[in-house]
């Protein structure tokens, strides 16, 4: 059996890397610091024996299905294609987390965020802690409707979720949650 690693409350830690492909990156650019974040994140897991996971869309463009550079996955760090619109549209990662109600969902990736609050929203309802690290989950915003949704989906993703950032995550036990 794998070791989870310890996180919060002595509940063991699965970081869920969403959608850190290239596809995700439409003008191969993220936000300043993000995937810097990412990769943070990411190495302080591998570091700590944390259960490492990456979810990817499909992609039929070999290119952009590709991780991004510094993301990749390790060869014992499963790498599982969601179907729809959550990481918990893939069969596989259903089993991986079935049964262990005492797992803390750390939630980083370059995605859709409405994918990452979907994954986020049914960890919750499965009563599983979710911790999303603000500053590693990275969006492509296209224009002022897309970032009006993304921030009226990031203060809901607070009822269910809690945010952190990454120093809090890699550094200080401490985790804030906003009201």
């Amino acid at each position: 059996m794998l070791d989870w690693g310890g996180g919060r409350g002595g509940r063991e830690r699965l970081l869920v890397c969403l959608d850190l492909q290239r596809g995700s990156q439409p003008d191969g650019r993220a936000p300043d610091g993000c995937l810097v974040n990412c990769r943070r994140v990411l190495a302080h897991a591998r570091r700590e024996g944390w259960r490492v996971v990456h979810i990817h869309s499909k992609n039929p463009d070999a290119g952009a299905a590709r991780p991004i550079d510094g993301l990749e996955p390790l060869l014992n760090e499963p790498v599982l294609y969601r179907s729809g619109l959550s990481a918990f549209s893939n069969r596989a990662f259903q089993e991986m987390i079935e049964g262990r109600r005492s797992v803390e969902l750390v939630i980083i990736g370059y995605s859709m965020t409405a994918s990452l609050v979907g994954t986020a929203l049914i960890a919750y309802e499965e009563a599983l802690s979710v911790t999303m690290v603000e500053d590693a989950i990275c969006s492509a915003v296209l224009d002022q409707e897309t970032r009006d949704a993304i921030e009226l989906l990031g203060k809901a993703a607070t009822s269910f979720a809690t945010l952190s950032c990454t120093d809090e995550v890699i550094g200080a036990p401490r985790l804030r949650r906003v009201v």
